[in-house]
């Protein structure tokens, strides 16, 4: 009799510690999803993702389409070879000051890799209106960074933007918007 009461405590131990570790680890996930990068402070894709879906949900006929910028720093691969990853990193940290300091307020500017941003940009009333924002962030980059005293670098700014419609998801908008990059840098 007690051998069978000593599994049984042994199962709701073992179930017990099962559940605690699960926690654990969907408290891990969360904190990564609410973290911004490290690096910029900048919003990471998971968070870029929730506010693309509550700007999907609050847009409307009155409020224009949503925009979705997917930028690329051309050249940081070069920098990084030529000067090491700090380098690097610091030009990207300015890349991203700039490019918060070029959009409207109320736009969001995420970190979705090494060398890519997005930017989530909310009324926008026709394509013209995202190409001239486009045109605007890229000019941002006209003039060259300073990562660090002694280097300047003179890095582009590509962007491929994509207009939200009746049936666009987060995913759907970060991969047209991905794909219309992919266009701009190929022409």
């Amino acid at each position: 009799m007690d051998a069978i009461r000593l599994e049984e405590s042994q199962d709701v131990l073992v179930q017990s510690a099962a559940v605690v570790a699960a926690q654990r680890q969907f408290a891990q996930r969360l904190r990564q999803r609410t973290v911004p990068d490290p690096l910029t402070g900048l919003p990471v894709r998971s968070l870029l993702v929730d506010r693309l879906e509550l700007a999907l949900a609050a847009a409307g006929p009155q409020s224009g389409r949503l925009a979705v910028l997917c930028c690329a720093l051309d050249g940081i691969g070069s920098l990084e070879d030529q000067h090491g990853p700090a380098v690097a990193d610091a030009a990207r940290a300015e890349a991203a000051r700039r490019l918060v300091a070029a959009v409207r307020q109320g736009d969001v500017v995420a970190r979705t890799s090494a060398q890519t941003f997005v930017l989530l940009c909310p009324g926008i009333g026709a394509a013209t209106d995202a190409q001239r924002l486009a045109e605007r962030v890229a000019r941002a980059f006209d003039q060259p960074l300073q990562p660090v005293p002694g280097v300047r670098a003179l890095l582009r700014l590509s962007a491929g933007v994509a207009l939200s419609g009746r049936a666009s998801s987060p995913e759907s908008l970060l991969a047209a918007a991905d794909e219309a990059l992919r266009s701009v840098r190929q022409a």
